[in-house]
């Protein structure tokens, strides 16, 4: 089969370099370079196409600018003291990147799904073929570190990632929970997620094998979040395509025991089995930052990430089985940590945005579960690909009330 010549445009180039700021494995190592280059193509191409900007979308992107600059000088100067000046630098890029990618997409008038569905399953692919292979490689793998921040994974020639210590599975580790690109399982999930939800609610696909291929993944993750959020969509799917033909309800009911079995068996893993401590240590970062918030519901205690850890030291609880070192990574919780470092107004006005998002315009309110319960289970909400939900739903309230 012959690839369009679309796909090798700049539009994709420019997606998939986003969705690496999703936290994949390369954007933990090169965050900075993979920021600031994705920022400049996007004003590269953006000033080519400067003729076609509405002024609508250029006056909401320059109020969603101000309004993040106010966000961050508040913060920055009142939330905690000695926060770093280039962690905000960097920060203010990461919304930045997709408010000027919004008004690149106004200006090329693209539909963002299908660019967006064409890239997921490349992911989806290369997190399948990084499942199977493993056992043929897993004596080649190569250790990397990245010391700032002290994550370790394996590799295969820098196109496979695996983290086998902590992630064995099945038959005496035969295989490795799947993380495809990314830096681990649970964030592959997210965008398997959220493909499910692009073939199955937004294109309508007739043919079903890609959606089975995303399930295949998915459960390949062995990821409670992701196997919940997939259970919660099949639920839903289920029930549109009973209502459409009475005669799959047999299948289905077939179908909805075993992934009733499976889920029942992850989460006794996660609860009763050897990886009960990811799910004590989720439970824990929520109980740590309840008290954190209760004490700070305005301003939080700073986005700077490194004296966040500093002052979470303050609100210990004592947890036998936690590894405390894991911690020093930070939190587990975007949503709570978000409020807890920028306080509670920001928060839910940041997820009141969302409901206002047009990049998915159907099924608004399915998708934006998805995306809570997701961000809820992973420290990703501050990347750029995922404000780009937020800075959307922002600019579309800011046309409603600019000229």
């Amino acid at each position: 089969m012959k690839l369009k010549l679309k796909y090798f445009n700049i539009d994709y180039l420019i997606v998939f370099l986003l969705l690496l700021t999703g936290g994949s494995v390369p954007f933990v190592f090169f965050r900075n370079p993979i920021s600031l280059f994705l920022l400049g193509i996007i004003l590269l191409f953006l000033f080519i196409n400067k003729n076609n900007i509405s002024r609508k979308i250029f006056n909401a992107g320059i109020s969603s600018i101000v309004f993040v600059l106010i966000f961050l000088i508040i913060n920055f100067f009142f939330a905690s003291s000695g926060q770093s000046l280039i962690k905000f630098g960097y920060l203010f890029i990461s919304f930045l990147i997709p408010i000027f990618l919004i008004i690149y997409i106004d200006t090329r008038r693209l539909s963002l799904v299908y660019i967006l569905k064409f890239i997921l399953q490349i992911i989806m692919i290369h997190s399948l073929i990084n499942f199977f292979v493993f056992p043929l490689i897993k004596n080649n793998l190569v250790e990397i570190t990245y010391e700032f921040n002290n994550y370790t994974c394996y590799t295969y020639k820098y196109i496979f990632y695996y983290m086998p210590e902590r992630y064995g599975l099945l038959l005496g580790d035969l295989f490795c929970r799947n993380q495809g690109l990314f830096w681990e399982p649970g964030v592959l999930q997210i965008f398997l997620n959220i493909l499910f939800f692009i073939d199955a609610f937004l294109l309508n696909n007739k043919s079903k094998i890609n959606l089975f291929f995303v399930v295949l993944a998915l459960i390949a993750t062995w990821s409670s979040t992701g196997i919940l959020i997939l259970a919660f969509q099949l639920l839903v799917y289920f029930w549109k395509q009973i209502r459409k033909n009475i005669l799959l309800l047999p299948i289905i009911i077939v179908f909805s025991v075993f992934f009733y079995n499976l889920i029942q068996s992850n989460i006794d893993e996660k609860i009763h089995g050897d990886e009960r401590v990811s799910s004590q240590v989720r439970l824990f970062d929520i109980a740590q930052q309840s008290l954190i918030i209760a004490d700070n519901p305005i301003l939080g205690i700073g986005l700077d990430d490194q004296k966040y850890k500093e002052k979470r030291i303050n609100y210990e609880i004592n947890i036998q089985e936690i590894d405390y070192e894991s911690l020093e990574k930070g939190s587990t919780n975007s949503l709570f940590f978000l409020m807890a470092a920028a306080g509670i107004p920001i928060t839910f006005f940041m997820i009141y945005c969302l409901f206002f998002q047009n990049i998915f315009s159907n099924n608004k309110l399915l998708f934006v579960c998805i995306f809570i319960f997701s961000i809820m289970s992973e420290p990703v909400l501050l990347k750029p690909f995922f404000l780009l939900f937020v800075m959307s739903g922002f600019m579309v309230i800011c046309k409603r009330f600019l000229w």
